[in-house]
């Protein structure tokens, strides 16, 4: 008797699990949706987060979408509806997930690996879903619905071709790189100086290197001329962990304080210098006399923000601040120079000139 209730049991567990294997995918995509949404992920997913679907940024969505399929796939044995409705969200997300595939590939030139397990998640439903359909197992468990249903087959596959064909259309139409504020935070927008020069000074540096605060006046003496023709970035390197306070409040006053932001860096440098852990009414009683009011990026905005600080590094192989970037993107050359001994005006200006070749 024991041993038929443990085999019992395990056809019992074994049956479940066949039932509800679905789940695997759905919360696999959950979970990364969700990470993407935190900010965990490389440098890579820098250009790709970028990407609004009618201006909403997709990892809310992501999460909203499998939290969605995780509800149907739980009640599609109970309720026919919801069978139907998981076919539509799975393959409707399925054509979605082709378009930014496709935009990753041509237009972004490389993978982000979150987006790339999203649209594995939802690859994987599919298939596993079309051969539940197929097996006559994605309704109730019955010897009467097990055999597979030659009336329905051409309506369920023109469903589901058609909601393929709708995320299809939906995706291509929607997706777009955000331009704005209310779409989102873009590298053209943390760029100082002449913005449409081929010619590019990237200044990484972390607010508490010694090296940096030693470097730093020579960085901005440098910063200051380098904008009158080239394309000015500062980026944030968080060699110290304390530096992460700061970036919040740096990237919000680079981007709406341009004509001021060599004046705010020197001021937020000051801070620096006081506390590790800035709050609000610190931060905006240093910049108030430059008549500067400091006003909040949205979480969306940091994140993306610092994956693209982070893709600078991880780009041109920074490893150590300070660190300036000089490079040309008509000509490709680029010149690195390190330390506060090779930083200076001088020597920025001189490879402005070995990079552009004027």
């Amino acid at each position: 008797m024991p041993e038929a209730a443990a085999a019992f049991s395990l056809r019992g567990a074994g049956d479940a699990l066949r039932r509800n294997f679905l789940l695997v995918p759905i919360a696999a995509g959950l979970v990364v949706s969700a990470l993407d949404w935190a900010g965990v992920c490389t440098e890579s997913c820098a250009e790709a987060s970028f990407y609004r679907l009618f201006g909403m940024p997709l990892p809310p969505l992501g999460v909203a979408y499998f939290t969605a399929c995780g509800i149907a796939c739980l009640l599609r044995r109970r309720y026919d509806f919801f069978r139907l409705a998981l076919a539509v969200l799975l393959f409707g997300g399925l054509g979605a997930e082709l378009v930014f595939t496709w935009i990753q590939k041509y237009v972004i030139g490389h993978w982000c690996p979150m987006c790339v397990g999203v649209a594995f998640c939802v690859a994987t439903a599919c298939v596993i879903l079309a051969y539940e359909y197929l097996a006559g197992t994605s309704g109730p468990i019955s010897e009467g619905e097990r055999k597979f249903d030659m009336k329905r087959f051409p309506v369920h596959v023109a469903l589901v071709l058609l909601a393929l064909t709708v995320g299809l259309g939906t995706s291509a139409l929607g997706l777009k790189k955000a331009d704005a504020f209310a779409g989102g935070l873009t590298p053209e927008m943390m760029a100082l100086g002449a913005a449409d020069s081929s010619l590019e000074v990237y200044v990484i540096s972390d607010w508490f290197c010694p090296a940096c605060r030693v470097a730093e006046p020579e960085i901005l003496k440098g910063a200051d001329l380098a904008m009158k023709r080239a394309k000015v970035v500062f980026v944030d390197y968080p060699i110290h962990k304390e530096t992460l306070n700061y970036i919040p409040y740096n990237l919000s006053l680079m981007v709406r304080e341009k004509g001021k932001y060599l004046q705010v860096r020197e001021a937020l440098a000051v801070l620096a210098k006081r506390t590790k852990e800035p709050k609000v009414e610190e931060v905006q009683s240093v910049v108030a006399p430059l008549d500067v009011k400091y006003v909040p990026l949205d979480f969306a905005d940091v994140v993306a923000g610092m994956q693209y600080q982070m893709s600078v590094v991880q780009k041109f192989k920074v490893n150590g601040t300070p660190a300036v970037v000089v490079t040309d993107a008509g000509t490709g050359k680029v010149k690195l120079l390190y330390g506060s001994n090779e930083i200076t005006s001088e020597n920025i200006l001189k490879a402005m000139g070995e990079v552009s070749g004027k």
